[in-house]
């Protein structure tokens, strides 16, 4: 098939933006796991058009769903992000140039977190203006938390719109259909804490 070609390696020398290089090791790691792109698509609960679009750097995921496909290829998220590389015992601080960073053209994500902490995933979600966090509404379980650091944001939240002011707070049941807009003219720049609900598996 046509998307099992194996991935080429780029160019010495060019440089990789976040989302170019985790399409490059997602792609690089299902291959050489045997799957197809719509079985780790299937798997993960996305479409496979968005799986291809990340593999080639043109869309990045949200962390629920990074952690989705880390799943469906029996890998940790931060996996994806930092390759084979040895785990070194970690140390509690994540400073600030260490975030993990996802972007796409509307929607940039600091990722606060160790990527695959089970209690808690905390982002800074910066959106250009007329930009959103996703291109449509999604749900997940568990709680979320926003408060806006910078400019104003509505969120649509299952059939209603709320618009947040710097520093209002919002905290909702996740499983109602979500997302950010920011349709002001000015970058908006919001702290996001998902609380993912509590599992008898997690250790």
């Amino acid at each position: 098939m046509a998307d099992e070609a194996p991935p080429q390696p780029a160019s010495v020398g060019t440089p990789r933006s976040p989302t170019e290089a985790l399409g490059i090791r997602l792609r690089e790691l299902r291959v050489r796991r045997g799957q197809t792109l719509r079985s780790v698509a299937e798997k993960a609960d996305v479409s496979p058009s968005l799986l291809s679009q990340i593999e080639r750097g043109e869309a990045s995921p949200s962390l629920l769903s990074l952690a989705a496909i880390a799943e469906a290829l029996a890998v940790r998220p931060s996996d994806l992000l930092e390759g084979d590389a040895h785990h070194a015992p970690r140390s509690p601080v994540v400073r600030r140039a260490e975030r993990r960073v996802i972007e796409d053209p509307q929607c940039r994500r600091e990722y606060m977190m160790e990527l695959d902490d089970p209690y808690l995933h905390v982002a800074e979600v910066q959106i250009i203006p007329g930009g959103s966090s996703r291109p449509g509404a999604g749900s997940h379980s568990g709680r979320d938390y926003g408060i806006v650091i910078e400019g104003r944001v509505t969120i649509e939240l299952g059939d209603r719109r709320e618009v947040l002011e710097q520093g209002d707070y919002i905290a909702f049941d996740a499983q109602q259909p979500h997302r950010l807009l920011n349709e002001t003219k000015r970058p908006v720049r919001v702290l996001w804490v998902m609380a993912p609900e509590a599992r008898s598996d997690v250790g």
